[in-house]
C-alpha cells in the first residue's frame, strides 16, 4: 500500500477500494496541490488515521471489511478525529444515504459520477473551512462555536413553497437576516425567476425523493454573488435547503474557462473555441441552409523574424497582429449576433483563423481577405524595429468544399499553401484540384527522403571556360533525381521542396562529398587542376556545423581547398550580416573559394560585397540571355563586370548560348563564362573525357 511523504499543503486520506478512482482521486488532488495517503478499505482508513492524522478524509461508502459508515463512526470516535473534515462519496444521491453520512459524521457528501475540478475545489473549500473551525476551537473550546463556523445557511420550506426555518451560517453572504424569511413565502424573499426556479426544483424534490440543486445570483453589496442551494426531502412536504456561496468556485471556473479557450499570448480564443464555434455555426448554417465561409491566415517568413530579432519580437509582432485583426474585421462581415472576437482565433504558431457567417456572395471572403492582406501590409514597429510582414490566406466554403469542421478546416489550410506557392502575399479558394497538388507534393516529398538512401540522387557537371585561354578551369556541380516511377525531375521542382522541407541540409553534405570526390578523381586521371563550384543553399549556410563538414569532405577527398568553390546567393549573404561575415570567415580560413550566385537578382549593396570579400561574381543568365540586342542588359553586365574588377573580383557570365554573346562578353572584359554554347551539364565521363582532349592537345609530341 502506498504511501506518499506528508508536506505542510496538507494531507488527504483517499478510502476507496476500486483503485481506478483512488488514482483519479490522486490525480486530481495533485492538481490542487495536496498530498495524499491511500487506503483499500474502511479498516485501513481508521489505521492510517491514527497512524497519519491527516487533514481531510474522501471516504468511499461501499468498501470491504469496514464500510465507509462505519469507519467514519469509528474515527469520530476517537479522540483526535472528532474535528478532521469527512466528505462522504457515495454511488447515489437519494436521502438515505445523504442520511447517513450526516448521522454516522459526515462533513460533507459528494455523488458519483464524480466532477473532478469541482471536487478538486471543494475538497479545498472544506479544509479551508476546517482550519476555521479549528481556529474558532482553540479560541472557544464550546460546540457551538464549532457549529457557529459552518459555512452553510440552513432553511426548510413547506410544500407551498413558505419558510418554516432558517438558520443563517456564519457565511452572511449567503444568507438574508431570519426576520425577511420565516413565515414569508419564497416569492416574496427571491426575485422572480430565481423563486419560480427553487419551487420548479423543490416540486421534483418532493416528487423523486432525490437531491436538486440551484444555481442563482443575486447583487449584494454593488457585486454579483453566485450561490448553490441544494435541496434534500425530509418528509412528503418539507424540503431541507443548504446554501453555500459558491462566488468563488464561479471564478475559478470562469478562470479555467479562458485558460481553455483564451489563446494566452494575444487574449484571443484559441483552437478549441474556435472549433467548438465552427461545429455550433456548422450546425446552424445546415439547419438554416445558410453558407459560411473559414479563412486560414499564416504569417509569411515569420520563422525568420523570430530567428533574427528574437522569439520576444515575434511574440510582440503576434499580439499586435491579432490587435490589427480585430480592428479589420468589421461586424457587418461576420455576424450582427454576439462578439465578433469569437469569429477570430489563433490556432498556433502565426496561424490564424476567421469564421465569416451567412455569407451570400464569396466576393465578401476575398474581400475581408484583401483587407486583411493590406492590414498585414502597413509596417510594425517594434522595439525600435519596423518589421515588414504579408500574410499568405486559403478560403474554404460551405457547403460547397465541405460539410464537417474538419475539411472545411483542412481545406483552407490547403488554400493557404497554395497562396504561399503562389508568392505568398496572397489569398486563395480552395479547389478539388489542390488536394491533388497536395497529394502530389507530399508524395514527392516522401519520395524525396528516400531517394538519398536508395542511391537516386546523380550530379551532372557544366563546365566553366576561361574567356582569354578557351580552357576548362573548372565545373560547377548541378544535382539531378532519377525518380523510380517518375523519371528525371527538375531541379525547380524538388530542389524548393527540399529547402522547404530541411532535405536540402543532406542533401547538400552528399552534393559536397561527392563534387569533391568527382574532383579528385579527375586531377588522377587527367592531371588537371578544375576547381569544382558547389552550390549552398540558405538552410546549409546557416547550420552550424557547416565548416565541419566542409573540412570533413575535404580531408576525406583530399582535395585541395583552392579547388573547392562554394557559391552562395545574395539573399543568403544578406539574410543576418553578422552572422553569415563570422561564417564567411570560417570558410575563407579554411582555404576555399567564395562566389556569389545569380548576382543582380537579389540586393547586395557595394558596401556589403566590400565586407564580404568573395572571389567572384557569377552575372545571373537573365542579363545574358538579351546579348547583344538588348542595350539595358549589355549595360547593366558592363557595369556588374567593371565593379567586380574594381572590387578585385572575378566574373563569371552564366547562360551564354551563342557566339555573339560571347564576342561580347570577352569585349565587355568578361573573366569566365558557361552555358549551352560552350557545354550542357554532362555526366563525369564527359567531362573527363574533354580534360583528357585537352591535355592531349597540349602535350608535346614524342
Amino acid at each position: 500500500m502506498p504511501v506518499s511523504k506528508p508536506s505542510k499543503r496538507g494531507v488527504v486520506l483517499v478510502a476507496d477500494d476500486d483503485p481506478v478512482m483512488r488514482l483519479l482521486m490522486l490525480e486530481m488532488l495533485g492538481q490542487v496541490g495536496l498530498d495524499a495517503v491511500e487506503a483499500e478499505d474502511g479498516r485501513q482508513a481508521v489505521d492510517l488515521f491514527q497512524s497519519m492524522s491527516p487533514d481531510l478524509i474522501l471516504m468511499d461508502v461501499d468498501m470491504p471489511n469496514m464500510d465507509g459508515f462505519a469507519a467514519c463512526r469509528e474515527i469520530r470516535r476517537i479522540e483526535t478525529g472528532s474535528a478532521v473534515p469527512i466528505i462522504m462519496v457515495t454511488g447515489g444521491d437519494d436521502i438515505e444515504a445523504v442520511t447517513n453520512a450526516y448521522e454516522v459524521g459526515a462533513t460533507d457528501f459528494v455523488s458519483k459520477p464524480i466532477n473532478w475540478p469541482i471536487l478538486g475545489h471543494r475538497v479545498l473549500y472544506v479544509l479551508r473551512a476546517s482550519d476555521a473551525i479549528v481556529r474558532l476551537r482553540i479560541a472557544d473550546a464550546h460546540n457551538r462555536a464549532v457549529l457557529a463556523a459552518i459555512p452553510d445557511t440552513f432553511f426548510r420550506l413547506n410544500k407551498d413553497g413558505f419558510y418554516l426555518d432558517y438558520e443563517q451560517g456564519h457565511d452572511a453572504s449567503a444568507a438574508f437576516p431570519t426576520e425577511n424569511c420565516v413565515g414569508k413565502h419564497i416569492t416574496d424573499v427571491f426575485p422572480q425567476e430565481i423563486a419560480e426556479r427553487l419551487l420548479e426544483q423543490m416540486r421534483a424534490v418532493l416528487e423523486t425523493q432525490h437531491i436538486r440543486s440551484v444555481d442563482y445570483e443575486l447583487i449584494r453589496f454593488g457585486a454579483v454573488q453566485h450561490f448553490e442551494a441544494r435541496l434534500v426531502a425530509t418528509g412528503p412536504a418539507e424540503v431541507l435547503g443548504l446554501v453555500r456561496d459558491i462566488s468563488e468556485r464561479k471564478r475559478t471556473e470562469e478562470q479555467i474557462r479562458r485558460l481553455a479557450y483564451c489563446d494566452s499570448l494575444t487574449g484571443i480564443p484559441n483552437r478549441q473555441a474556435f472549433l467548438e464555434t465552427l461545429e455550433r455555426e456548422l450546425h446552424r448554417s445546415k439547419v438554416g441552409n445558410k453558407k459560411f465561409a473559414v479563412l486560414f491566415m499564416d504569417l509569411d517568413a515569420f520563422k525568420r523574424i523570430n530567428d533574427t530579432l528574437g522569439h520576444n519580437v515575434g511574440d510582440h509582432l503576434l499580439k499586435i497582429v491579432s490587435e490589427r485583426l480585430r480592428e479589420t474585421i468589421r461586424p457587418s462581415d461576420l455576424v450582427s449576433r454576439g462578439d465578433q472576437a469569437t469569429n477570430l482565433a489563433r490556432l498556433g504558431g502565426d496561424e490564424f483563423t476567421i469564421l465569416i457567417p451567412d455569407l451570400e456572395r464569396v466576393e465578401n471572403a476575398l474581400n475581408v481577405a484583401h483587407r486583411v492582406k493590406e492590414a498585414m501590409r502597413r509596417p510594425f514597429l517594434i522595439e525600435g524595429n519596423e518589421i515588414f510582414v504579408t500574410a499568405s490566406i486559403g478560403i474554404s466554403l460551405f457547403p460547397e468544399d465541405g460539410d464537417d469542421c474538419d475539411s472545411l478546416l483542412k481545406y483552407a489550410d490547403t488554400a493557404m499553401y497554395h497562396a504561399k506557392n503562389c508568392g505568398k502575399n496572397n489569398a486563395k479558394l480552395y479547389s478539388s484540384s489542390l488536394t491533388m497538388q497536395i497529394m502530389s507534393h507530399v508524395k514527392l516529398e516522401v519520395g524525396l527522403r528516400k531517394a538519398l538512401k536508395n542511391d537516386e540522387l546523380y550530379l551532372l557537371y557544366q563546365p566553366q571556360i576561361d574567356v582569354r585561354s578557351t580552357e576548362i578551369v573548372g565545373v560547377e556541380a548541378l544535382v539531378r533525381w532519377r525518380h523510380p516511377e517518375r523519371g528525371i525531375i527538375s531541379p525547380n521542382e524538388f530542389i524548393p521542396l527540399a529547402e522547404e522541407t530541411g532535405l536540402i541540409v543532406p542533401i547538400g553534405e552528399w552534393v559536397l562529398r561527392t563534387a569533391c570526390n568527382q574532383a579528385k578523381l579527375w586531377q588522377r586521371q587527367t592531371q588537371r587542376l578544375v576547381r569544382m563550384a558547389v552550390n549552398l543553399s540558405a538552410k546549409q549556410f546557416k547550420d552550424e556545423n557547416l565548416t565541419q563538414i566542409v573540412m570533413s569532405a575535404l580531408h576525406d577527398t583530399g582535395l585541395d581547398p583552392k579547388l573547392l568553390e562554394l557559391e552562395l546567393t545574395e539573399g543568403t549573404l544578406m539574410d543576418d550580416a553578422r552572422a553569415t561575415m563570422a561564417t564567411l570567415e570560417q570558410l575563407r580560413a579554411i582555404g576555399v573559394y567564395l562566389s556569389i550566385d545569380d548576382f543582380g537578382t537579389g540586393y547586395s549593396s557595394m558596401n556589403y560585397l566590400k565586407r564580404f570579400d568573395v572571389r567572384a561574381l557569377k552575372i545571373d543568365k537573365s542579363f545574358i540571355c538579351g546579348l547583344p540586342q538588348d542595350s539595358e542588359n549589355a549595360a547593366i553586365t558592363r557595369a556588374i563586370i567593371a565593379m567586380a574588377h574594381g572590387l578585385k573580383m572575378a566574373v563569371v557570365a552564366e547562360g551564354v548560348e551563342t557566339d555573339e554573346q560571347l564576342v561580347l562578353l570577352e569585349q565587355l572584359g568578361c573573366d569566365m563564362v558557361q552555358g549551352f554554347y560552350l557545354g550542357h551539364p554532362s555526366p563525369h565521363e564527359s567531362i573527363a573525357l574533354m580534360l583528357q582532349k585537352v591535355c592531349a592537345v597540349a602535350a608535346p609530341a614524342k
